[in-house]
């Protein structure tokens, strides 16, 4: 454990300065993730209206995914980044000063461009920074430790900022608030970051051609291993977006709570996807990835399953923030290793594509759940979210996992 803690400290360069300017996104994410629902709830929308509002943003993430992958290797993918940035600091400022479903959809379309910016470049220019394939895994780990961290410093925060205010101003000033931090975050990494190498800049330019980039992109689109990874993504995202998308709805209304309480539970479950995102490449490199991954898709499917029962209050938030680790150690651990399984040249391609299902199948998880939580039933996506992790297991099991382990341990195959 020491040798591990001591690898970690000597990080590339490039990596460290990513994953400091990562605190900025965090905080900025935690104030929007805890107060829009709620922003939009007393602007008089409901449940069913803001399923279909943010499915609505999912699905133009995933229209536009492939777009974004073919055009990070023409402008970098630094430059998509800070631009994804400056699209979600500009949606939250529209939120914050709107009051029509027009305008709620304007700003919508805003954030979902830029957050399909920000994740279908992120991770690829993360790994850049990278040298060598361990590196890569400790660095998406403690990206995602960084993330959750500091969104949970930014969920506590805008709890107590709605606590201040009357009415709805609390989640107006945190939506502001949310634009300024990340336009601040857009600027530290656009003038902070490393740029990207000379080989890459000189791909850049190879793909300038359109016929020539596309015709260079779109041939890995044959692999069978391409599309088997791409509808895993679905599965997982369905699971991750079924309650996901509500736990400050769902904790507000089942538990009868507070803003201000519900704030200081996500913050807590923050801390614990902080510890579970720092322990997971460790985990990995202990146990083995094969059984870390299916022993956590058990572990979060009794989870889940548990949590669909009458419960008291402290077995509920217990079992809930416990949850919120499951899920975390096992995105983290399929996010990077499927990624890893792709050569340098194949990997804008299937972060486009990953981000294309995983949209179909979060935005289909998300109407659903919006449709049960209109109906007041704060228990069942819980139970649903436990039968798709099975399906999602079973997948991988019979699927994913022979072809990432010849992958991985035989090489990379183009």
């Amino acid at each position: 454990m020491s040798f591990y803690i001591k690898d970690l400290l000597q990080l590339s360069t490039g990596v460290r300065r990513f994953l400091i300017s990562e605190a900025f996104y965090g905080i900025g994410i935690g104030l929007y993730t805890l107060v829009l629902n709620l922003h939009l709830l007393f602007r008089g929308l409901r449940e069913d209206e803001i399923g279909a509002l943010v499915s609505m943003g999912i699905l133009i993430m995933g229209v536009l995914a492939i777009p974004v992958s073919l055009l990070a290797n023409r402008t970098g993918r630094k430059k998509l980044l800070v631009t994804g940035v400056f699209f979600i600091a500009a949606g939250n400022a529209l939120f914050a000063v709107s009051d029509e479903l027009l305008w709620f959809y304007a700003a919508q379309i805003l954030v979902s461009a830029g957050l399909t910016l920000v994740e279908t470049t992120e991770i690829q220019l993360l790994f850049h920074y990278c040298r060598s394939r361990k590196e890569e895994a400790r660095a998406f780990s403690l990206m995602f430790a960084v993330f959750t961290a500091f969104t949970g410093l930014g969920t506590l925060a805008a709890g107590y900022i709605s606590k201040g205010f009357e009415g709805s101003r609390g989640y107006e000033v945190s939506l502001l608030l949310t634009g300024l931090v990340l336009v601040l975050h857009g600027v530290i990494r656009a003038f902070w970051l490393p740029a990207e190498n000379k080989a890459s800049e000189e791909a850049a330019a190879a793909a300038a051609s359109p016929s020539r980039g596309i015709s260079r992109l779109m041939g890995p689109l044959s692999s069978g291993t391409l599309w088997l990874f791409a509808v895993f993504t679905a599965l997982l995202g369905g699971c991750i977006a079924m309650t996901g998308s509500f736990l400050n709805v769902i904790v507000k209304f089942r538990l009868d709570w507070m803003d201000d309480q519900v704030s200081l539970i996500l913050a807590i479950g923050a801390i614990l996807l902080f510890i579970c995102s720092l322990m997971t490449p460790y985990v990995m490199e202990r146990f083995g990835y094969n059984t870390a991954i299916i022993s956590v898709f058990i572990v979060n499917i009794v989870l889940f399953a548990a949590l669909y029962m009458i419960l008291p209050v402290w077995l509920f938030i217990g079992l809930f923030l416990l949850r919120g680790g499951g899920v975390t150690m096992l995105s983290n651990l399929l996010d990077s290793l499927l990624m890893s399984a792709f050569n340098e040249k194949e990997r804008n391609l299937y972060a486009g594509m990953r981000s294309v299902f995983r949209s179909l199948g979060s935005s289909g998880a998300t109407f659903v759940a919006g449709l049960i939580l209109a109906r007041q039933d704060y228990r069942l996506p819980f139970l649903a979210t436990a039968g798709v992790l099975l399906l999602c297991g079973l997948y991988y099991v019979w699927w994913i996992r022979p072809v990432l382990s010849k992958r991985i341990n035989s090489g990379i195959e183009p």
